[in-house]
């Protein structure tokens, strides 16, 4: 298929600001799901039972 011009995302950022970024977005997607998400998904669930 020949050479990529351009480099993957993994390539583009160093090996720090990438686990920086995962940990950025776990934490917050934590935080949403705690606050958000969980109580509507249980409430659904007890509506449907």
């Amino acid at each position: 298929m020949g050479q990529r011009l351009r480099p993957t995302a993994a390539e583009m950022f160093a090996p720090a600001d990438f686990l920086q970024g995962i940990l950025l977005v776990s934490s917050f997607g934590f935080w949403a799901v705690m606050l958000g998400l969980m109580p509507v998904l249980l409430f659904r669930v007890w509506l449907a039972g």
